[in-house]
């Protein structure tokens, strides 16, 4: 894609990026994504989404593992929502409350999202969530899932971004037009509701992270012209493992990368990865994947959990849910108590 009178063109990876030809250092375009920060609505929500905010609130009664991670999230609105804690209601009352408003946010943003986020505009959504997250290092004090990928469009690794951030941004003036959510924890939401769209597992998505008020380093996301060693280096300095490089990889089943339907989440990544479709040279076989799809198909750590994804769709589907988790707080601050 050409950003500049550079014509330059870079992959779209999902966890990659790479400039592939450059004339020149890339200039800063003369478009700029603004936003409010965070950005509010100025206009009222529409009466049908405050129903559905207001509706969206279940019951937290019972004992099962989704209400008790609701109720632990309770404890984080009773810290930033003080007119719950009425003297003439006991504390478990107030943490009762707190408990049902964090349920009805991550609900409402969930209904907006749906409204914009099409099976069509995933693959680029799950790109915003790798590029926001990805900068992440676990020696450094920046980086990481923290919405700083809203100052960092005119980069060129994150050329194509910029349309699947106004997508965001159409939902997120909805939900703050109610309740300010900041751009790392709508972002986190949109990207698991993006494989969840396409077919994939289910995740659920802790709430509460901050957004940065500066870009995040340069350099920090893993190139694709890395090979199996490079890239397994690369992700441990994220605190990711090898499994986790190769479960987060399959997200590349998305868009079009050639690993069969675009807009379909599951295990064909894999199963192509082992068939090595770019050895032929018949047709389009040959453009198949990214270099550092290719290079972890070489490499004997990465080959055995890519077999093992190939033949087991649930367990793709688990270690990339608990992957994706871990991918989305690496480097986030949250608010406190």
């Amino acid at each position: 894609m050409a950003i500049s009178s550079a014509t330059t063109a870079f992959c779209s990876s999902l966890l990659c990026s790479t400039a592939i030809s450059s004339s020149s250092s890339p200039t800063t375009s003369s478009f700029q994504f603004k936003f409010k920060f965070p950005a509010k609505s100025l206009r009222s929500p529409s009466p049908a989404v405050t129903q559905a905010y207001r509706s969206s609130i279940p019951s937290t009664n019972g004992g099962s593992a989704q209400n008790q991670f609701w109720f632990r999230r309770g404890l984080l609105f009773t810290a930033t929502l003080p007119f719950l804690l009425s003297p003439y209601e006991s504390f478990e009352e107030s943490l009762s409350k707190a408990a049902e408003l964090g349920r009805g946010e991550y609900q409402l943003m969930k209904d907006e999202l749906k409204k914009v986020v099409s099976k069509g505009k995933a693959a680029g959504v799950l790109r915003l969530v790798f590029h926001d997250a990805g900068t992440f290092e676990m020696n450094g004090d920046s980086g990481g899932m923290n919405g700083s990928i809203i100052y960092e469009l005119d980069r060129p690794e994150n050329a194509g971004l910029k349309k699947s951030l106004k997508v965001l941004d159409k939902a997120k003036s909805e939900v703050d037009a109610i309740r300010a959510v900041s751009w790392a924890d709508l972002i986190a939401v949109a990207g698991a509701e993006a494989v969840s769209l396409c077919g994939g597992p289910s995740i659920p998505i802790s709430l509460g992270r901050l957004d940065s008020t500066e870009p995040d380093p340069e350099g920090k996301l893993p190139q694709e012209s890395l090979d199996a060693s490079g890239l397994k280096q690369c992700f441990q300095r994220k605190g990711l493992s090898t499994q986790d490089l190769v479960a987060l990889s399959g997200a590349h089943t998305l868009g079009s990368k050639g690993f069969g339907d675009p807009t379909v989440f599951d295990n064909s990544y894999f199963k192509i990865l082992l068939e090595k479709p770019w050895t032929s040279s018949a047709g389009m076989s040959s453009m198949v994947g990214l270099p550092s799809d290719r290079a972890l198909v070489e490499d004997n750590e990465c080959l055995r959990w890519i077999t093992k994804y190939a033949n087991d769709q649930n367990l793709f589907f688990e270690d990339f849910k608990k992957a994706y988790i871990k991918l989305v707080n690496s480097g986030a601050r949250w608010r406190s108590l």
